[in-house]
């Protein structure tokens, strides 16, 4: 099964970044988004690439929070992910997180937060961050860098995690 990872959209996507995604996405089973989305529709966009599951993140609109949840757990084939855009300092982010899914404890946790690449194993959990598709670099960083998407690969309970450079003819 492999899984697309999205974080930090943050607007609805132009028709050539959509075009790209697409390309980059081609042939994934599901779409996670870790937030933030900006725009609601940014999840319809990305359902017509693969069924997705969305949270919102720490800068969404009224409209986007009464929509999307802040944390949810996906299940496929006996594998738990937690899906969460992710709030804190950098140094406490993943204790943080794992206090979020403590009462429905997960496999894998996908998150958006501080935008630092990510795909590790701690613990009983695999931490996966693809970086921002906006271009915003880790707390603590100056300017903006690359676009960032992700993919997850998972076979049986084995994941790994690999973030991807997004080029459009945009950016």
């Amino acid at each position: 099964m492999i899984v697309g990872v999205i974080a930090d959209t943050r607007e609805l996507l132009s028709s050539a970044k959509f075009k790209e995604l697409r390309n980059v996405f081609k042939g994934v089973d599901a779409i996670l988004h870790a937030g933030p989305v900006g725009d609601v529709r940014v999840v319809d966009q990305l359902k017509k690439i693969a069924p997705t599951e969305a949270v919102c993140g720490n800068a969404e609109s009224q409209e986007v929070r009464s929509e999307l949840y802040v944390r949810a757990v996906w299940r496929s084939r006996g594998l738990k992910i937690g899906l969460i855009h992710g709030y804190g300092e950098p140094h406490s982010l993943m204790a943080w997180m794992l206090k979020q899914f403590e009462n429905d404890p997960v496999d894998v946790i996908v998150y958006g937060n501080n935008f630092e690449i990510k795909a590790r194993q701690e613990g009983n959990t695999y931490f996966f961050n693809p970086g921002s598709f906006s271009g915003r670099l880790p707390e603590g960083s100056r300017g903006t860098g690359p676009s960032r998407v992700g993919l997850l690969f998972i076979e049986g309970k084995k994941v790994e995690g690999q973030s991807l450079l997004f080029r459009s003819s945009e950016t």
